[in-house]
């Protein structure tokens, strides 16, 4: 049996730091493991479709530029 106790959606909607961290921490894995594999990186931007390349991600990193932080 598992000891979490069920989520609250008023909350979630209410404070959803926590659902826009998990976001901002999966694009940054994204990141990584394109920057890893050494290929573009598909995004949005504009209207369009975007490539970003491996030294413009391992830039975005850096600076914190991930997901609207």
């Amino acid at each position: 049996m598992s000891d979490r106790k069920p989520v609250d959606i008023d909350d979630l909607i209410i404070n959803d730091e926590p659902i826009t961290e998990a976001i901002r921490q999966g694009a940054r894995e994204a990141m990584k493991r394109h920057i890893m594999a050494g290929v573009p990186m598909a995004s949005w931007a504009d209207g369009k479709v975007v490539e970003i390349q491996p030294d413009e991600l391992m830039k975005m990193l850096k600076e914190g530029d991930v997901a609207g932080s």
